[in-house]
């Protein structure tokens, strides 16, 4: 291969191109035409002397080459945006996009205001946040989002992730003002005969306080909670919760918001059954560590959430 032919413009496609695995939406996202980006992809193929994309019946998949190379791609990226940054950055004229991971009670929560901020300071800056369940540094350390919101812990072997504490939370128990419990007192005996909704993100088997349970003796390994209802993301569970006797145990912001819808009731948890303030973290990778842009978006989290520290 030889390097002077490397083509920048095309090789900015096939970033998206490898993302979207969609020739029009990624023509929409880039704001060009479909022939341009069948002709960058057709250049790059040649570049790299391999389909990288090949059509399936249910789309486009990515060649085990394209898929070696989506990483190192998202590198050279982020380089040249690095570079370009630290010559000229003027939040007020910069045109680029600052890529979010997070789950919807964080994105939620967390992001509105900051949002609000990036608007008023980098009108032309675009936001993109992704909130698709998946394992929750599994992007960021690919390369494909700036930041990530999270309240899980990275593996202890990874040593390339900067944190910064943001906030913290708690938890309610969100039902239908109809359910038998929403208005006794709650207790962990009373709801042990509920039937709970699990949402599991990354497969989690078991309900986020049902230890608490254990703690007290009342279920164990034999004798469990019923969970009846399993989801992969939060989207259903209002209306789950409004339309059945399904108990969700959901962070405090999100249940609260979800009570926008009158048929439901947001319950504090037992003193017995809460759990330990859980922290969030907005988590970003050492590569964009020393890029001004994530150093000016970081501040903005300073400045809105009172950020404590930050540790590799």
């Amino acid at each position: 291969m030889n390097v002077s032919q490397v083509d920048i413009s095309s090789l900015l496609i096939l970033k998206n191109l490898l993302e979207e695995k969609h020739v029009s939406n990624t023509a929409l996202a880039m704001n060009i035409s479909q022939s341009s980006v069948s002709r960058a992809l057709q250049k790059m193929r040649t570049l790299f002397d391999d389909e990288l994309l090949v059509r399936t019946n249910s789309g486009y998949e990515l060649t085990t080459k394209a898929d070696s190379i989506k990483q190192d791609i998202n590198l050279i990226i982020n380089s040249l945006e690095t570079l370009v940054h630290k010559q000229s950055f003027d939040p007020s004229s910069i045109e680029t996009t600052v890529r979010f991971f997070g789950l919807q009670p964080q994105i939620n929560t967390l992001m509105p205001p900051v949002i609000a901020q990036i608007r008023q300071r980098a009108p032309n800056m675009i936001v993109s946040l992704d909130t698709t369940p998946q394992r929750h540094f599994e992007a960021l350390i690919a390369g494909d989002v700036h930041f990530a919101l999270s309240s899980h812990e990275p593996a202890s072997g990874d040593q390339n992730l900067y944190r910064a504490l943001v906030s913290k939370r708690d938890f309610r128990l969100l039902m239908s003002k109809s359910h038998p419990l929403a208005n006794e007192v709650l207790t962990a005996e009373n709801l042990l005969s509920c039937s709970f909704g699990q949402i599991s993100l990354q497969g989690e088997k078991t309900l986020s306080f049902e230890h608490k349970f254990m703690e007290l003796g009342l279920v164990d390994k034999k004798n469990r909670l019923s969970i009846p209802v399993q989801l992969s993301n939060f989207h259903a569970a209002p209306d789950i919760a409004a339309t059945s006797d399904i108990v969700f145990h959901l962070p405090t912001p999100y249940a609260q918001r979800a009570c926008q819808d009158t048929r439901l009731i947001a319950r504090e948890v037992p003193p017995e059954l809460r759990l330990a303030f859980q922290h969030v973290y907005l988590y970003w990778h050492k590569r964009f560590h020393d890029d001004p842009m994530c150093i000016w978006v970081r501040g903005i989290f300073k400045d809105l959430f009172d950020v404590e520290h930050t540790s590799a």
